[in-house]
């Protein structure tokens, strides 16, 4: 009889231990863990977003985008948006990944500006370098 009061508390003790462990409030509830893959390493996505602008012929039409999947394929969206605006002989300008620009345009000239931080600093930056009476003409941020 002492053997089966043994096991009996043996059996009590054990039995806590092993329900805690996917019950509510405790660490391990709801936790998933992938095979191959350490705790919390769950792998970022290190997708690129582009962006760029093209400028037609006569100076003056702009073509722009902050969706390209590729710098082939911002470009090409750039040459598109700029012919599609009424430019002619569109070539690319500039180009830009990550990052955020602004386009100010004034009585005087373009003026462009790219920032990896943010749209804020790039509009700032464009604003400053037109001069005081340029407005922005295109913003966006090419971004994953």
């Amino acid at each position: 009889m002492t053997v089966m009061i043994r096991i009996l508390l043996a059996s009590c003790m054990l039995l806590p231990m092993v329900a805690s462990g996917q019950q509510p409030g405790t660490p391990q509830y709801n936790s998933v863990f992938l095979p191959g893959h350490g705790v919390g390493d769950a792998a970022r996505s290190s997708v690129n977003r582009w962006g760029g602008w093209a400028r037609g012929s006569d100076q003056k039409t702009l073509g722009w985008t902050v969706s390209g999947r590729s710098e082939q394929e911002a470009r090409a969206l750039a040459v598109s948006d700029c012919e599609a605006r009424g430019g002619n002989n569109c070539a690319v300008v500039k180009t830009f990944v990550n990052a955020c620009a602004a386009i100010a345009a004034g009585p005087m000239d373009r003026w462009a500006e790219i920032s990896p931080k943010s749209l804020r600093q790039a509009r700032r930056g464009a604003l400053e370098a037109c001069g005081p009476d340029c407005k922005i003409i295109f913003e966006g941020c090419a971004r994953s």
